[in-house]
């Protein structure tokens, strides 16, 4: 052990102030307790200070002879261990592969399927035509009924036409009323919109003006409805007309 060391020099005095902490109290001991005077507690002081100083150096001188080559032992086993596993370490060398040069990638434009287009076109120009034709269904209606009907009735009709008109079956029909019209202007205007339209059989027409005009067709059936669309003699105010559109 260097004691010139400061580090060795500062341990011993740190030592040394612990055990003569350790010695006071001892001494303080031996006089109250057991009745000692001061030389025998002085003597007591002196010679645990001593006894213990002796016991702290030799514990120093220990372990700087011991744990070093320990430490340093230590070290060595680890760096030869890994010496060993990167002497076991085999590089793997991948061959290069050579990569075949890309072809550039053309910009190619989407294909656009000509019939597509066409069909495309067609569906929407009919569903063009038939608004065109509904809409002229509704303000012929209208315009006809408008004398003879109030505007709640005349809406409801025009309601029951849009329905005809995609050929579903009428649903919460609630019977139009009409003033100053006979039966046979009631067919004329179902012939009217039967031919506007031509969607479906004669009966059909019949069968709507019968529910829609039940109270003014209520003792007709619709056979009857239907050989009388096309009827003319007599009087009446609605013209059966081959085209709603003039």
């Amino acid at each position: 052990m260097n004691y010139k060391d400061p580090e060795n020099i500062l341990l011993i005095i740190c030592g040394s102030t612990g055990i003569a902490a350790l010695a006071l109290i001892f001494r303080y001991l031996f006089i109250a307790k057991w009745g000692f005077d001061d030389f025998g507690a002085n003597l007591v002081f002196i010679i645990i200070f001593v006894v213990g100083l002796v016991f702290f150096i030799s514990y120093l001188e220990i372990i700087q002879k011991v744990i070093p080559p320990l430490f340093k032992r230590r070290k060595q086993v680890i760096e030869n261990q890994d010496i060993i596993a990167e002497s076991n370490t085999v590089e793997v060398v991948e061959p290069a592969i050579e990569s075949e040069p890309e072809e550039p990638i053309e910009n190619e434009a989407p294909l656009i399927n000509e019939l597509d287009v066409i069909r495309e076109k067609h569906e929407q120009d009919e569903i063009i035509r038939k608004r065109e034709v509904l809409e002229v269904a509704i303000q012929y209606t209208r315009t006809t009924f408008a004398p003879f009907a109030d505007d709640q009735n005349i809406n409801r009709k025009c309601e029951y036409i849009i329905q005809y008109s995609t050929g579903t079956e009428l649903k919460d029909v609630e019977p139009v009323r009409v003033k100053d019209l006979q039966n046979i202007d009631l067919y004329h205007f179902g012939w009217n919109i039967w031919n506007h339209f031509r969607i479906n059989k004669q009966d059909d027409i019949a069968l709507f003006l019968k529910i829609v005009y039940a109270k003014n067709l209520k003792d007709v059936d619709t056979d009857t409805i239907r050989k009388k669309l096309t009827f003319n003699e007599g009087k009446f105010k609605i013209l059966k007309i081959d085209t709603l559109t003039n």
